[in-house]
This record gives structure tokens, C-alpha cells and sequence, in this order.
């Protein structure tokens, strides 16, 4: 495959970059010939990054617009994230218009492949804790996508069992009941599991800090021991594969 393949992400200025360049490194092994290029969706973080002078990853639009200034008339746009929501159709719009052919690679979770591929790829984590509650905890929409969420619970309770809750630290669904629950289904432990790319602001900010509203000290009010793994999604082996075969099917669709 030698055709350019953009990878856009929303971005991150903390240590998860780290999540990033392994993600990189395995892309770049398997598509060894072809051009690799990252992009940022999120203006306001390529934007401090370039004022620190720490990135220079550009925003999807510049990025197709510097390819069609070099003569590209083909790419491949993939996205990392996890839902097709708002991020995700900005992405798609923004490719439509920009005047190279573009085959744009789906989010993370999409098909019941990947619902089920994440699943195996949480399975050692799980799997390691059958005492807990695990608590898968994402980002949350106000996007229609929202319902996928209940999607994933149910897939992974069937899995795995009921111990499987997911939820989210904000926007929709609400889950905010879902401490309550854990707490009156009788554990006494619980392991979350960030439902995030990379473990940035939000799994600081909103699952793991002392703040008196983050999941971690709502559950410990309730007198539950926490365990919280302190990675996301893209630091776990077989991640990238997902990310690997959306590509390829990607390229299946252009000329």
C-alpha cells in the first residue's frame, strides 16, 4: 500500500502522547511504504502544542489541503475514534471537501467485529479480577451515537457476566446511578477500565482524582475499594490491530 494514510486523532498534550508513538510504530510496521501522517481534530490542542513549539501535527484540514498542494490525489483518512459521532462526521465532511479522493477508515467501534475484538482485547484484564466489579468508564455524547454505550455493556456482559458496567464521565447516557448499583449488588472491589485512546485530562480530572465528584471517591464513599488501570485503550496488545484492519478495508474502497 503506498498510498498516504492520515491518522487523525483528537490529540493529547500529556504523557499519553506515549500512547500515540507506540500506535505510530506498529502502523508504520505493517505499512512500511507508505506515508504516515497525524493529525489532531482538536484545534485548541494543535494550537498550545504549536505555541509551545512541541508538535508540529496539524489539524485534518491542513493536513488534506498540504497533500493536495504536493499533487496527492488519493489518501487514506483513519480515524481514532472510538465512536462515529460529532468528531468522526466533522472528519468525513471535512475529507468530502477536500478535493482528493479520500477512503475514509471507520472509528474503533463500529461493527460487531470490534465490539467483539475489544472485548478479547480486555479479556486478561478482566479475566485477572473475578472478584470485582469492572467499570468500563468513556467519554459520553451528546451525539445519537450515545446508545452505543448500552451496546457495549451488553456485549460485554454476555461475555463476560454481569459485573460488566459501563459508563460514562459525561454528557449521555447518564450513569450516574451506576454507583449506587455496584454498591447495593454487593461487591466490595472495583477495577475500572478507562474507555479512552489514551489515559489524558479526563482519566485524571474525572475518574481518578480526590475531587469529591470523580468516579474513583464517588465509589469509595460508598465504601468500595478501587483499582484503576492507568492506561487507555491504545496501550493494550492487539489495539492496533483494529486500527490495522480498518485501513486495510479502507484501501479496498478506492481505486
Amino acid at each position: 500500500m503506498k498510498l498516504p494514510i492520515v491518522i487523525s486523532a483528537f490529540g493529547t498534550t500529556s504523557k499519553a502522547i506515549a500512547t500515540y508513538n507506540r500506535l505510530s510504530n506498529c502502523i508504520e510496521d505493517h505499512f512500511g511504504q507508505a506515508e504516515i501522517i497525524w493529525a489532531y481534530s482538536s484545534k485548541k490542542i494543535t494550537r498550545e502544542l504549536h505555541q509551545r513549539q512541541e508538535s508540529a501535527v496539524l489539524h485534518p484540514e491542513q493536513v488534506l489541503q498540504n497533500l493536495a498542494a504536493r499533487g496527492v490525489s488519493r489518501v487514506i483518512v483513519q480515524s481514532l475514534h472510538l465512536f462515529p459521532g460529532t468528531e468522526f462526521h466533522r472528519l468525513a465532511k471535512n475529507s468530502a471537501q477536500s478535493g482528493l479522493e479520500c477512503a475514509l477508515g471507520m472509528p474503533l467501534l463500529t461493527s460487531p467485529q470490534d465490539y467483539d475484538q475489544i472485548g478479547e482485547i480486555l479479556r486478561p484484564v478482566i479475566d485477572a479480577r473475578p472478584e470485582k466489579a469492572i467499570v468500563v468508564l468513556g467519554h459520553g455524547t451528546d451525539h445519537p451515537i450515545w446508545t452505543a454505550y448500552y451496546c457495549l455493556e451488553k456485549i460485554l456482559r454476555r461475555k463476560f457476566s454481569p459485573r460488566i458496567f459501563v459508563g460514562v464521565v459525561e454528557k449521555s447516557p447518564d450513569t450516574t446511578q451506576l454507583v449506587d448499583e455496584i454498591a447495593e449488588s454487593g461487591f466490595t472491589e472495583v477495577c475500572i477500565i478507562p474507555l479512552f485512546l489514551v489515559a489524558g485530562m479526563h482519566y485524571r480530572r474525572d475518574i481518578i482524582s480526590h475531587n469529591p465528584s470523580s468516579w474513583q471517591s464517588r465509589l469509595e464513599e460508598k465504601g468500595l475499594r478501587v483499582e484503576s488501570i492507568a492506561h487507555g485503550l491504545g496501550m493494550y496488545d492487539g489495539f492496533e490491530n483494529i486500527i490495522i484492519r480498518h485501513i486495510m478495508e479502507a484501501s479496498q474502497t478506492i481505486g
